[in-house]
């Protein structure tokens, strides 16, 4: 009797990344997930079903991955703030950080996608929409919480262009200066 093969659901999501990098998130198909896993287009379709369960699964990993960063830089932080300053921290690890780099780049590509725009534009609405800009320490969590994304989103598009040690200077006035 024949011992079937098992199905790495995480190695099928590392190579839809590295599909969407490579080649953009338009020639993502389940066909070419196959080719490259070296698998029947049917396993393929039996872990995801579709080409949105695949953006879907891309996604999840990925929010699961940043949810662990966020939880390890606010340890022992119970501030009401703690996540917000965390993900400012976060980010200014960006480039630093090839983990995070791709990451970017990955979520820049599916931003092509009508729901992860929405999902993106809802998590940042929340986000502002959580500080309360009555006091001075609101005010300037809001500026920070601003411009690392907007800091953020320059580097990731190559709008501005840092060696490590300006972004890390940029950043840590940033933290000095407004949290």
């Amino acid at each position: 009797m024949s011992k079937k093969n098992k199905i790495d659901k995480n190695q099928l999501i590392s190579i839809i990344e590295d599909i969407i990098l490579s080649d953009g998130l338009s020639s993502l198909s389940i066909r070419k997930v196959a080719a490259k896993a070296n698998i029947s287009i049917g396993g393929v379709q039996y872990v995801f079903g579709n080409k949105e369960a695949m953006i879907q699964a891309v996604l999840e990993k990925n929010e699961d991955e940043y949810n662990q960063h966020i939880k390890n830089l606010s340890k022992g932080d119970d501030s009401k703030y703690s996540e917000l300053k965390a993900h400012i921290e976060y980010i200014s690890k960006y480039n630093s950080n090839e983990e995070l780099d791709k990451i970017s780049k990955v979520i820049t590509i599916l931003l092509q996608d009508k729901s992860v725009f929405e999902g993106l534009h809802e998590w940042h609405s929340n986000s502002l929409k959580s500080i309360d800009t009555n006091t001075d320490e609101g005010k300037k969590l809001r500026l920070a919480f601003l411009f690392s994304e907007a800091m953020f989103t320059a580097m990731t598009l190559n709008y501005v262009k840092l060696s490590q040690k300006e972004q890390k200077e940029i950043f840590e006035d940033l933290k000095n200066f407004l949290l």
